[in-house]
């Protein structure tokens, strides 16, 4: 599958060579519309925009430098407070039954370790503490039986070890400092006790704004539940904390993350590269209000919900991931703003939609969402989802088995909107391959559709009315047409104009031929899409 800056160059170069013809058509045109109503163009306008979409949002990509002091650490023993001042770090688990699960095991008024004023490896840890009822060695490594907080001037490093937390006992790691993995596995364990809640526990790492969570080639196994912020990794930023406190990093790369709740980062600047997950409970990476890098990664049976979820102010790219067997989406973008590119994804087998936008981009005009060089394949749904979208580019995607609709946007007709359709191929589908209601200002062309029964329409929704016009002049014309399909009722395009062939700015031709191609759609790329 060619990479996302070689596809947008082809792209380019493909629209460059057929000019790019913007017509906008209102229900005013009764009468043909004239030559002069053409705008033609030699440079691909909607892929430039593509392009810089592409760079605001990368220009936005968190950096990543760690730093840590040499200093030991101190480790004390401190009472946790459901709610006093001081205790905000703990609030949002009286209610998830962490506490309760810690009166089992402890027997006075519930302590967490505190690490603060340095940092610590775990063998160093063990030697300070050197009380098997908080750590003790086990197996191939360390198991850890009381909760354990990581102040915002403490450092905790594991590293080519293993920590199992206890899961009767209320183990969970509370980062307000540094938590750095690296060659190291982190799971829950559990002895048989018998559990002292009245809901499911399992233990799991809280990062709070300011901190800094690293975890390279490492594994994080069987970690967290269905409560908030226990889902197994998670991050957010207190109502205690400062207004103006950094928000929390999270880095993950070259690692394996299998049964957790989620991966769920709030508040957050994240990076997630070179990593699996398997076998996810809720979402596999659930992201808001979020700078974001997701890259690489490999997402696979996400038993209820999407792969991945973006919502709140979030910015950033989302590329080269493969994502299977999910239960409701492969990607999901929910009241978004900020500009996203979701780029070079393989998508399939997904029991919802591939790709599901609701209300993204919505509420500035500066945000954008860039769709482009995806492969989608065999989703229950729709290739494409969207229901309010405001400004989006679908470049270059390939879109193939989707039960329902190829590309489906659905949008207030209130609303301004602008959508781009170019240079997508779609084939295999179940009902119509192209369907907008609603969409202000849509741009369509060089899209390549592969058709099943030959009574299959190509366009659907507002666009039903224009299908012979646009299919005219995107297929016989070579032209890339802008249109208002929210107001159009009937209108003509220039009968003497053709954008088929025209000379570059080398001087050599460039033609294009493309047309209708009913029967068997071609063979996926990816096996097992």
């Amino acid at each position: 599958m060619p990479q996302t800056h070689q596809t947008l160059r082809h792209l380019a170069a493909s629209a460059a060579g057929l000019i790019l013809s913007l017509l906008t058509i209102s229900s005013s045109y009764a009468q043909p519309v004239n030559d002069a109503d053409w705008h033609w163009s030699g440079e691909a306008e909607q892929q430039v925009q593509a392009e810089r979409i592409r760079q605001q949002a990368r220009s936005s990509l968190p950096n990543w430098s760690t730093g840590t002091t040499s200093a030991t650490a101190t480790v004390a023993l401190q009472t946790m407070f459901s709610a006093q001042a001081g205790s905000w770090p703990f609030e949002p688990f009286v209610n998830n039954g962490l506490f309760r699960a810690i009166a089992g095991y402890q027997s006075s008024h519930p302590q967490a370790v505190v690490i603060g004023k340095g940092q610590i490896t775990l063998e160093q840890l063990h030697q300070r503490l050197a009380d098997p009822r908080i750590l003790k060695r086990y197996k191939d490594g360390y198991l850890l039986s009381y909760p354990l907080m990581v102040a915002a001037d403490g450092a905790l490093l594991v590293k080519d070890s293993h920590l199992y937390l206890l899961t009767p006992s209320g183990t969970a790691l509370i980062n307000l400092g540094t938590l750095s993995l690296v060659n190291a596995t982190l799971e829950s364990w559990n002895d048989d006790s018998p559990t002292v809640t009245d809901r499911p526990f399992r233990p799991f790492i809280m990062a709070w704004a300011g901190s800094t969570t690293e975890i390279r080639g490492s594994t994080l196994r069987k970690l967290g539940y269905n409560a908030h912020l226990s889902r197994g990794m998670s991050s957010a930023r207190s109502s205690g904390q400062p207004l103006q406190q950094e928000p929390a990093r999270v880095l993950i790369s070259d690692s394996r993350i299998d049964a957790l709740s989620s991966v769920e980062l709030q508040a957050v600047q994240a990076r997630i590269e070179h990593s699996t997950f398997t076998n996810l409970q809720q979402y596999a990476i659930d992201l808001q209000d979020a700078r974001l890098h997701l890259s690489h990664n490999r997402i696979q049976q996400v038993r209820n919900q999407s792969g991945i979820r973006i919502r709140g102010s979030s910015v950033g790219v989302v590329e080269h991931n493969t994502l299977l067997q999910t239960e409701k989406a492969g990607i999901e973008i929910n009241d978004q703003s900020g500009n996203l590119v979701l780029a070079d994804n393989q998508i399939g087998a997904s029991r919802g939609n591939g790709i599901l936008l609701r209300n993204v981009a919505s509420d500035t005009a500066d945000s954008a969402l860039l769709v482009s060089g995806n492969l989608i394949g065999n989703s229950d749904a729709s290739g494409v989802y969207a229901d309010n979208l405001q400004r989006a580019y679908i470049v270059g995607n390939q879109i193939h088995a989707s039960a329902n609709y190829g590309i489906s946007v659905l949008n207030p007709g209130e609303q301004p909107s602008e959508l781009v359709v170019i240079g997508n191929t779609l084939g295999n589908i179940g009902q119509v391959l192209i369907r907008t209601e609603g969409v202000q200002q849509l741009t369509l062309g060089n899209n390549d559709y592969q058709l099943g029964p030959l009574t299959q329409s190509i366009l659907g929704g507002d666009i039903l009315a224009l299908q012979s016009l646009l299919l005219d002049a995107t297929y016989k014309r070579g032209c890339i047409i802008q249109v208002r399909p929210a107001t159009a009722r009937q209108a003509s395009f220039p009968a003497k104009k053709d954008c088929q062939v025209k000379k570059t700015a080398s001087g050599s031709a460039n033609q294009s031929a493309h047309s209708l191609r009913p029967g068997k759609p071609k063979a996926s790329p990816e096996q097992g899409l």
